[in-house]
């Protein structure tokens, strides 16, 4: 992965705001509520969580297992990896 990608999947990452979270996951057709979106949010802040290394996946799975539910977190983990693959 392109260091210069990863960077700045981090920051957004790290600035992520709820609303834009609940923009994403209508846009993916994710079901997430305002408050899961807040959680997640708060969670992940200045975090530094690289989601392309395993570590990283390991924190935001454990993440969204705990806010969301695991069904879902895994459904997002493997998105990601489609998406990750194409970057």
């Amino acid at each position: 992965m392109n260091p210069f990608i990863e960077q700045m999947v981090i920051q957004k990452m790290n600035q992520l705001t709820p609303d834009e979270l609940l923009h994403y996951a209508v846009q993916y057709g994710i079901p997430i509520t305002e408050e899961q979106a807040s959680q997640v949010t708060k969670r992940i802040h200045n975090k530094q969580i690289n989601p392309f290394k395993p570590e990283g996946q390991k924190q935001l799975r454990k993440i969204l297992d705990e806010v969301i539910d695991p069904e879902l977190a895994e459904s997002l983990e493997k998105q990601f990896e489609q998406l990750a693959k194409r970057l």
